[in-house]
Parts: C-alpha cells; structure tokens; sequence
C-alpha cells in the first residue's frame, strides 16, 4: 500500500484536496451578501453543487491528478533511478503494466465524474475542463516536459485549473440578475487565487529541475535547468516569486488596504516566506536543501488558501 501511495504522490493529492474543501467549507459556505432588492443571502443557499457531489468534484480532481502522476513516474523511471532511486516505484514494487492500468482507471474515473457532474449543473461543455486537465498531463509526461518552461507552465496550469473549476462548476451556474455582481466578484476572488497557485506551483516545478539536473542531463532531457544552466534556473524561479508578490501586493492593496489584520497575516505567512525561499535559493546546491524549498513553496500554498478564512475572520471582528 505505501508504494502505491508514493506512487500517486498522496502528500500532494492531501495538498489540493484540502485547498478544495477549504475554498467550499471553510470560505464560501460562510459569505453573506445582498442581492439585488436588499435581501439578504447565504451563499451556502447559492452554491451549485450538494455537499455529495462537491465532494465528487473533489474526488475526480484527484483521480486526474492521481493519473497524471503515475503516467509521469512511468515516463521518469530512467531519471529518477539517477535523481532519486529510494523514491522509485515502478519496476520495483509495481509493474510498468499495472501502473498503467492504474493511470487509465484513474483517469477514467476524473474524466467521467467530470461529465456527471456537467449534466448536474445542465453545463455538459464543462466537462471539457476535465479532459483538458488529463490531456496536458499525459501530453506533458510524454514529451511538453522537455520543452524548458512549457512544461512547468502546464503543470502550473493544471494547479490553478483545480481552482477555477469551483468557479464553473459550483458559482457560474447559479448566476442570474440578482446576484451577479456579487457572484462575478466570487469568481474574480477565486481566479485571483488561482493566479496565486499558479505562480507557486511554477516556482515549485523549477526547483524540481535544479534538483533532478544530474538526471535529466545524463539521459539529455530538455529542462530549465539543463538548457539554461542552474544560475539562470534560479533566477527564473526567483522571478516568479518576485511577480507572485507584485502580484499579491496589488491585490491587497486594492481590497484589503484597511484590514490590518488581514495585511498582517499575508506579510508574516505567505510573503515572508517567499523571501527567504528566494535568498536561500541561491545559497543552496544539495537535492535535499531543494526539496526543503519545495516543501516550504507547498506550505504556503496552504498557508494563501488558508488567507481566504483568515479575511472573512478579520472583517468579522475587526
């Protein structure tokens, strides 16, 4: 059981899986608003999907997340016998032909949950979203990885897409003329959010790079790191992180300028952080100092999920 779990990556799985049940439970489930008469509204109310099949939007998120990282494990036994070969699964516990039998079920499963629940919400093009999300995967295992910076912007993109599939499957379809503004203000929230996991999850994915270098470059594969060098592999996660807190600088200022509470938290927990990531960047150069990074860069993607809570907490009892 414990090499199937690392197989599917299952830390990461946790990972996104308690970034979409914090998004539903811990934030929208608690927004209250007016609609266009003055009533006042629960977005629990409001909210397209029952609690059973928000749970099956969460579960085909993963199915597709699961899939596509057993099709890359497939693809990276060579590498990872050099990069990491304690951490190699296939060929050693789990045959290549099980592991794929394992990417199609999974991938099966998050595709076809996608096209329930489309026709739950009368929303069949949605399930589009899913089929998007597993083909990038695959088509990035199989070649769009060794496309230096393609490859990580896909995998961002899928990181981001986890979100923004809440806002087409569980805000968009229960828009109408009286709560529209409030609604499109939910979704522009959340697509900010998604920008925010992107370019961390593009950080992420260029550290990786460095610290399978060794790797890649003994079997010649195309990464950031092998095609640019290590120093300028740095250098472009450091810009990331740099354009995240641009980013999120502007966000705040333009709606959370007063909440001081709010400011606080997002200066000591998520920018912070990044600032020591991208100093110590350039101070580090053993695969275990890397993969401290990467850990650090996941543990802040919790900690701006977790942002969404702590401004609803602030305006509440600020």
């Amino acid at each position: 059981m414990k090499h199937f779990l690392k197989l599917i990556r299952i830390e990461n799985l946790a990972l996104f899986a308690f970034m979409q049940l914090i998004i539903k439970y811990g934030f929208l489930n608690h927004v209250h608003f007016k609609d266009a008469l003055g009533a006042p509204q629960s977005l629990v109310l409001w909210q397209s999907l029952s609690n059973f099949q928000y749970i099956l939007l969460v579960s085909a998120t993963l199915f597709i997340l699961a899939g596509g990282y057993i099709i890359n494990a497939i693809f990276d036994v060579d590498t990872d016998n050099i990069n990491k070969p304690n951490e190699v699964v296939i060929g050693t516990h789990i045959s290549e032909k099980t592991a794929y039998n394992l990417y199609f079920v999974f991938t099966c499963l998050g595709v076809g949950i996608g096209f329930y629940l489309s026709r739950v919400i009368n929303k069949p093009a949605f399930a589009t979203l899913f089929i998007i999300c597993a083909a990038l995967l695959y088509i990035y295992s199989n070649g769009l990885k060794q496309i230096p910076i393609l490859g990580n912007v896909i995998v961002a993109i899928v990181a981001g897409l986890s979100i923004i599939n809440i806002c087409f499957f569980n805000i968009l379809p229960t828009i109408y003329s009286g709560n529209e503004f409030f609604m499109k203000t939910l979704v522009s929230i959340l697509t900010d959010y998604a920008i925010f996991i992107f370019l961390l999850q593009f950080a992420i994915e260029i550290i990786k790079t460095i610290a399978n270098e060794k790797g890649d470059a003994a079997f010649g594969i195309s990464t950031v790191a092998t095609s640019f060098g290590i120093k300028n592999a740095k250098l472009i996660c450091s810009a990331s992180l740099v354009l995240f807190i641009v980013y999120l600088t502007y966000y705040l200022v333009e709606n959370l300028a007063h909440n001081s509470y709010a400011l606080g938290y997002f200066i000591l927990f998520i920018m912070l952080p990044l600032v020591v990531v991208a100093f110590k960047l350039f101070q580090y150069e053993r695969i275990k100092e890397y993969v401290l990074l990467v850990n650090v860069l996941k543990i802040v993607q919790i900690t701006t999920i977790l942002s969404l809570l702590i401004i609803l907490i602030s305006m509440q009892y600020a």
